[in-house]
């Protein structure tokens, strides 16, 4: 049920009017006005439903004013493009039972950024088993095996790869690395 049904007022009304109109409703509903014990059952039921409106109510108008969207993925993703990673990893850690593709995927993300690639392919794998229509999955999935390989673009160990101008670098501090050991130039030896 809508809660700004169960309290009879507008979604635009103000905190001030949420809290009247639960005043006047628990007024009338509370259970310990009514002594008849049919009338006393239907009371607690009322006064239920008023309670659980009036808390979704302030706990929604609490998540949009401190920025979070009341979706815990859509929080999640936030913080992970923050680069927020522990912020997204207790988000997540409150849902750990629900296990989902999504978790899963959003899961390994944070394992990835945090350079745990093992645990990344274990939650994004399980994502794609749980999801294996999703493309965003399937491409992360690739992706991660692909570096499991050595076979990134840009890692200077492949042969394939070391033609690269984006490898000058890397091989340009293998040959000093190199010849530090045959003379020990770096050292002041030289």
């Amino acid at each position: 049920m809508d809660p700004y049904q169960v309290l009879g007022i507008s979604p635009t009304a103000t905190d001030e009017e949420v809290k009247d109109a639960y005043r006047k409703l628990s007024m009338k509903y509370h259970p310990d006005y009514h002594d008849e014990s049919m009338l006393k059952d239907v009371a607690e039921q009322k006064m239920a439903e008023l309670n659980a409106a009036y808390d979704e109510i302030m706990n929604m108008r609490r998540n949009k004013a401190s920025g979070a969207s009341g979706n815990v993925y859509m929080d999640a993703r936030c913080k992970i493009e923050q680069g927020n990673y522990t912020a997204a990893d207790n988000i997540l850690e409150q849902y750990r039972n629900e296990g989902n593709a999504e978790w899963n995927y959003l899961k390994g993300t944070v394992c990835l950024a945090r350079g745990w690639l093992n645990d990344a392919v274990s939650y994004i794998s399980r994502a794609v088993q749980l999801d294996p229509t999703n493309r965003e999955y399937q491409a992360a999935l690739q992706q991660m095996k692909r570096r499991q390989n050595g076979q990134m673009n840009g890692n200077p160990y492949t042969q394939a790869n070391n033609a690269d101008p984006a490898n000058c670098l890397c091989n340009a501090c293998q040959c000093i690395i190199c010849t530090d050991c045959l003379c020990d130039c770096l050292g002041g030896g030289c």
